[in-house]
């Protein structure tokens, strides 16, 4: 990486024959008007405005250019500027009068909060072909509202000819004034052509995935662009198929997966396992896209199969979600099932159930998780696909956690792996609310509540020394039910719900069973006992559906 200065005007000649142009990821200018002209006065007074990042090119750029906003396309590109796009556009729009609704001015009578020069923007509306205020295009009047415009500081040899005829016309035959502002405009000229912009470059033959993790790096303060955003452009030159039109067929047809994370990324994560390979940026960036394309039906119907199981098996939304790994590698392996006999689809579905659960409840995932997944994958793809019996992925070997650690684990709001599979336990017996008796879906699981079972409150005026805010503490209930119960001991508002319907003690024994809630506990007040016997429950639960069986409480 090297450090270099480089003058304004040398900026905005490298625009001006394209051989600084953006790579096509690049989002488009987002500054408002008050920035633009924020940045006109840093220059005008020669206040820093920060480097530059670019990626030098030989030959062919590694990533689709294209122009700066309103500069030309040019013949040969040298940089791919990385960084500074705002600022190159601003700068460049704003000296070339590009702005359709606003036109950019020093001030002759205004200073800035630093006392310095300062620039004023003026709005501006077209009707009938001319330009308004009506004022805007005559040089007299703007010269009376000591106004004069920024593009005559381009620094190009034309702006001293612009600039003069511009001054001429507003002074008339005032030749002292003629010259006193003659001056003062070259002055200003002369500080953007020599103003300094520093810029930091990345060598030619930079890998792409190394661009991109520069590019990450230094835009972490605006939206992140995902690796979608990143690659969408050259693979659509690339393959003559939209992506954009791909992934909103997907999502017409598969709605539900967009409530497992961004939709963009599990599918390009899917589609690198699909051709073996780790599902990661630099394999995404090296995807056979033709091949993409032409398996596009089969990556559908494995996403709609996925998201069918993952719903099946109570795994309602990436908010409950113990571990994001599994849901790329769903689709994947979902993928191979459109031509499967029932039979082969049932053992499909038993492997995939125990590899999901392994994958929430083992520690598989936690670190080096592109190279586990794929290992696992590669093996389930043999039985599913090719029918090859008794495969043995690694993840079928990871050790179970034992029902101490059950115990422990913490509040499933947060993003706890093991919490969130002890959640998604309390709920395959539809974790019916204890008020309303709706059971959990995933059109209401959105609308449910992390209610303590055992109230915090409760437990604190016990000095129990077991902490409220475990997993095995939590059950998901409706807002309403939520507030109703508040800080109860269950003995109470167990008795409560028993009285606020007719159904009766049985009622509320039955919606408290699918949480998977032992009764007897909750009728004593006992928490530790609660903890203990509902540990017991998880973990016979665990081991169930890791070996592929489905449980309900």
């Amino acid at each position: 990486m090297e450090a270099r200065n480089r003058s304004l005007s040398d900026w905005l000649g490298a625009v001006r024959t394209g051989q600084v142009q953006l790579p096509r990821f690049q989002r488009f200018e987002a500054w408002s008007y008050s920035q633009v002209q924020s940045l006109l006065e840093s220059v005008l007074n020669d206040l820093p405005i920060g480097a530059m990042f670019v990626l030098q090119v030989e030959g062919n750029p590694p990533f689709h250019p294209r122009p700066i906003s309103t500069g030309p396309t040019g013949d040969k590109v040298s940089e791919l500027l990385l960084d500074g796009q705002q600022r190159v556009t601003a700068l460049w729009k704003s000296l070339h009068g590009n702005y359709p609704e606003r036109e950019f001015f020093v001030s002759l009578g205004e200073k800035t909060d630093y006392d310095g020069t300062a620039v004023k923007a003026v709005k501006i509306s077209t009707r009938g072909g001319r330009r308004y205020p009506l004022w805007i295009d005559d040089s007299t009047r703007l010269l009376e509202r000591g106004l004069v415009p920024v593009r005559l500081l381009l620094p190009v040899e034309e702006s001293n000819k612009a600039a003069l005829e511009w001054i001429k016309s507003a002074c008339g035959e005032d030749q002292e004034r003629i010259l006193d502002l003659m001056m003062r405009v070259n002055d200003w000229r002369s500080r953007f052509a020599s103003f300094n912009i520093p810029f930091l470059s990345l060598p030619a033959g930079t890998s792409p995935a190394q661009v991109l993790e520069v590019f990450t790096r230094i835009n972490t303060g605006s939206t992140p662009l995902s690796i979608f955003d990143i690659i969408t452009a050259d693979i659509e030159q690339a393959v003559g198929e939209s992506l954009h039109d791909l992934m909103e067929s997907l999502n017409g047809r598969v709605p539900g997966l967009a409530r497992y994370g961004d939709v963009q990324d599990i599918i390009l994560r899917a589609a690198t396992l699909m051709q073996d390979k780790t599902p990661d940026r630099p394999s995404i960036l090296n995807l056979d896209w033709g091949a993409v394309v032409q398996s596009w039906p089969q990556l559908v119907s494995g996403a709609e199969r996925a998201v069918q199981f993952l719903e099946a098996e109570k795994v309602l939304d990436g908010a409950r979600l113990p571990i994001f790994t599994v849901v790329p590698a769903l689709i994947s392996l979902w993928s191979h099932g459109d031509g499967l006999t029932p039979d082969r689809v049932g053992e499909a579905r038993t492997l995939l159930r125990k590899f999901m659960w392994r994958g929430f409840f083992t520690e598989r995932y936690e670190s080096s998780a592109h190279s586990a997944v794929i290992q696992d994958v590669r093996e389930l793809t043999k039985a599913i696909r090719d029918g090859v019996v008794n495969v043995d992925p690694p993840i079928f070997s990871s050790e179970l956690p034992s029902i101490q650690d059950v115990k422990e684990a913490g509040w499933p709001k947060k993003k706890d792996r093991l919490a969130r599979a002890i959640l998604l336990v309390s709920l395959q017996g539809g974790a019916t609310d204890l008020a309303d008796g709706e059971a959990i879906t995933v059109l209401n699981a959105s609308r449910r509540e992390y209610h303590h079972i055992f109230p915090d409150a409760y437990l604190k005026s016990l000095q129990t020394e077991t902490a409220a805010s475990l997993a095995l503490n939590c059950a998901l209930i409706t807002w309403k039910t939520n507030r109703t119960i508040h800080d109860k001991q269950p003995l109470v508002y167990m008795r409560d719900r028993a009285e606020a319907n007719s159904l009766g003690d049985d009622e509320t024994v039955f919606r408290l069973k699918s949480h998977a809630m032992p009764e007897v506990p909750l009728r004593e007040n006992d928490y530790t006992a609660f903890i203990e016997q509902r540990a017991e429950v998880v973990v016979t639960a665990m081991q169930a559906l890791a070996s592929g069986k489905p449980w309900s409480p």
